[in-house]
C-alpha cells in the first residue's frame, strides 16, 4: 500500500515544477514552431492554389490569342490564295488575248501570202499554158 508521507508531497511538487519547466522550456516552443509550420504549409498551399489559378487564366488566355492568330493566319492565307487566283486568271487572260491577237495576225499573214500566191499562180498557170500551147501548135499564141 503506497504511504502518504512527506516523500510524496515532494515528488508531487517535483513532479508540478518539473511539468511547468518543461512546459515553459520544451513544449511552449514546440507548439508554436508546430504552429508557424503549419502556416507556413497554409500559405504555401494558398500560394500554389493562387499561383494555379493564375496559371489557368493565363492558359485560357493563351488559347484564346492561339485561336485568335490561327484564324487570322488562315484568312491572311486565304486572302493571298484568292490574290494568287486572281493574278492566274489575269496572265492567263491576257496570254489568252495575246495568243489571239497573234492568231489573228497570223492568219491574216497567210490569207494574204495565200493571195499572193493565187495571184502568182494564175500568172505562172497562163504563161504555162501558151508555152505549151506554143509548143503543141507550134506557133504562139
Amino acid at each position: 500500500m503506497i504511504d502518504i508521507n512527506i516523500a510524496f508531497f515532494i515528488q508531487l511538487a517535483n513532479f508540478i515544477v518539473l511539468l511547468i519547466a518543461l512546459n515553459f522550456i520544451l513544449f511552449k516552443p514546440m507548439r508554436a514552431i508546430m504552429r508557424e509550420r503549419e502556416e507556413g504549409i497554409g500559405g504555401a498551399l494558398s500560394d500554389a492554389k493562387t499561383a494555379q489559378e493564375r496559371m489557368q487564366g493565363l492558359l485560357e488566355q493563351y488559347n484564346v490569342s492561339l485561336a485568335d492568330a490561327k484564324q487570322k493566319a488562315a484568312a491572311a492565307y486565304n486572302a493571298l490564295y484568292q490574290q494568287g487566283l486572281d493574278a492566274q486568271r489575269d496572265m492567263i487572260s491576257a496570254e489568252r488575248t495575246k495568243a489571239t491577237e497573234l492568231l489573228d495576225k497570223a492568219r491574216k499573214e497567210i490569207a494574204a501570202a495565200s493571195s499572193t500566191a493565187r495571184g502568182d499562180l494564175r500568172k505562172e498557170a497562163e504563161r504555162l499554158s501558151q508555152d505549151i500551147s506554143a509548143k503543141l501548135l507550134g506557133r504562139a499564141v
